[in-house]
């Protein structure tokens, strides 16, 4: 199987990892770059669910679509900034989890409290702007604001993860989700103990290496294939 078709197919199952762990519900959308071009593909106007291969964009980084016969989402410019300034990342998601949104709209930091949230040490950036993603500015000022981290919260307006893989940013988003919902519950009963930096180097190293990452994906997988 071709890259171009593999890349299709994870995209389509990560719309169905999303939409069953209800980190999207109607809206939210998918990209993931083609190695070795300046294109990348993405879910076009449609529920994530509902998302089929044929139907996927082939966009370009100047926010056109190349390939592809459905509008492209009116939050693409994220999408395309991303993938322009960030050569290290290979997919982006585009999701509206529940809890990781509280954290959006508060003064509290949403930071590290157990091992997977490792991967958000020193705290989960917030774009402090409420706007949707609409132009190319807008999508380089969250770009910016992501820098090199795995998320980022949009001031209440969902979440963008990204990884080096599709399947990394959809753990990404499973994981962001997770540690908002620890950290919020912490909340709740006590006082919080945030993972120091150098606790959460450790625990990174821990809780997602490369033959986790595979198997965690694998079994995501495998649920939303059975139905």
């Amino acid at each position: 199987m071709d890259t171009v078709n593999r890349l299709k197919k994870d995209i389509v199952s990560a719309c169905r990892i999303l939409s069953q762990r209800k980190l999207v519900e109607g809206f939210g959308h998918v990209s993931a770059r083609i190695p070795d071009t300046d294109r990348f593909l993405m879910t076009h106007r449609i529920s994530l669910d509902l998302v089929t291969e044929n139907e996927l964009l082939t966009m370009n980084q100047a926010g056109q679509v190349v390939e592809g016969g459905h509008a492209a989402p009116f939050e693409a410019w994220l999408h395309t900034a991303i993938m322009k300034s960030q050569p290290r990342v290979g997919a982006v998601t585009r999701i509206h989890a529940r809890v990781a949104n509280i954290f959006s709209v508060t003064d509290r930091k949403l930071e590290p409290v157990h091992n997977h949230g490792s991967f958000f040490a020193g705290g989960v950036p917030v774009y402090a702007k409420p706007d949707l993603i609409s132009s190319e500015t807008l999508g380089s000022e969250v770009s910016r604001a992501l820098g090199d981290r795995p998320a980022i919260l949009l001031r209440g307006n969902g979440q963008v993860t990204v990884g080096r893989t599709i399947p990394e940013a959809v753990m990404m988003a499973i994981y962001l989700e997770e540690a908002a919902e620890v950290l919020f519950g912490a909340l709740q009963i006590g006082t919080p103990i945030p993972l120091t930096l150098h606790e959460s180097k450790q625990r990174q190293v821990e809780a997602l290496p490369p033959v986790d990452m595979e198997r965690a994906w694998n079994f995501f997988k495998d649920r939303v294939g059975r139905g």
